[in-house]
């Protein structure tokens, strides 16, 4: 049996964080199909644009890009330009892969964060909204993932 991953970029902070989680689709509601494979941050301030793409590439490893069943991003409210980033690197992927993307503002990650004890990093929180999403049948198109603010 293929094994299937999950990957979720948060870039809304001076940090990037990134996480992929290996889930199964075809076990039961009350088993846990949502496992944190890997996750890491690095805190890259300004140089996001310049270093997110070896990062990811890093992260991402051996695992080939057609394992990925779908993707996460944070969509904000956070640094404008690092989501703007984030969005439009998760769009490409999600767009090329054709799978699903989830924009998840970041309330929704932080409250899910601490709802777990032990706390979940954000790039977690983001992973298990994502997955309850997927896993419920809501498939996201990339198109959809737009960060909204109001002037």
């Amino acid at each position: 049996m293929t094994k299937s991953f999950a990957l979720a970029l948060h870039t809304t902070t001076t940090k990037l964080e990134l996480a992929i989680a290996e889930v199964n689709p075809n076990s039961g509601r009350n088993s846990q199909t949502c496992i944190t494979h890997k996750q890491q941050s690095w805190e890259l301030g300004r140089e996001l644009s310049v270093q997110l793409h070896d990062c990811l590439n890093m992260f991402v490893g051996d695992i080939l890009w057609t394992d990925f069943a779908f993707l996460a991003i944070a969509t904000g409210v956070g640094s404008f330009t690092g989501t703007r980033i984030g969005v439009v690197v998760a769009k490409t992927l999600a767009e090329q892969l054709d799978i699903p993307l989830y924009g998840i503002n970041c309330e929704s990650i932080n409250t899910r964060s601490q709802q777990s004890p032990p706390a979940l990093t954000l790039s977690e929180s983001l992973l298990a909204i994502a997955y309850d999403q997927w896993q419920a049948g809501i498939y996201s198109n990339w198109q959809d993932v737009l960060p909204l603010y109001e002037i």
